[in-house]
């Protein structure tokens, strides 16, 4: 008798089963490799939008926990918002986009404009709270194109360290 011993998943493959079923369930569209090159230009429609951003599980367990969470945080709004997920493949770019240092995060889009973003995984009342209040502010600029407000002096004879 012998035993053989098969490999699990790997985390990727955790995560593409995961987004598979956020697609397949939950009305999610996926961003695809051949997003727009020019970010400017808006593939999301018109109205609300929840776009989740992923990374590879290996190094944030919590994005296989927010694959779940998502969905059902999203279920009272119903048709009201358009959601969407982008896998590791893409994220990155959209993260330096909107200001997202890491993910599992939500950025909220009105319009196609930058709303909010939520970063990591949350209490449920919490999260609930945070998506009614991002969902009913104002559109903000993106974090990416902010000013860091840090303030530049010009160097004088004495120096900065002197």
């Amino acid at each position: 008798m012998s035993l053989e011993l098969k490999a699990g998943p790997t985390s990727l493959e955790k995560l593409e089963t995961a987004i598979g079923r956020m697609v397949q369930k939950h009305g999610f569209f996926q961003i695809s490799a051949n997003f727009p090159a020019d970010r400017s230009i808006s593939v999301f429609p018109a109205g609300l939008t929840a776009l989740l951003l992923t990374e590879d599980p290996q190094r944030n367990l919590e994005v296989l926990d927010a694959c779940v969470i998502l969905p059902e945080a999203l279920k009272p709004l119903g048709t009201q918002i358009s959601r969407w997920v982008a896998g590791p493949d893409v994220a990155p770019a959209l993260m330096q986009q909107y200001g997202v240092a890491r993910a599992p995060a939500v950025v909220f889009l009105r319009e196609g404009a930058f709303v909010g973003v939520l970063n990591g995984i949350r209490d449920w009342g919490e999260y609930q709270n945070e998506v009614a209040r991002l969902l009913d502010g104002p559109a903000q600029p993106a974090f990416a194109k902010k000013a860091i407000g840090i303030p530049v002096r010009a160097e004088t004879s004495h120096g900065a360290c002197a």
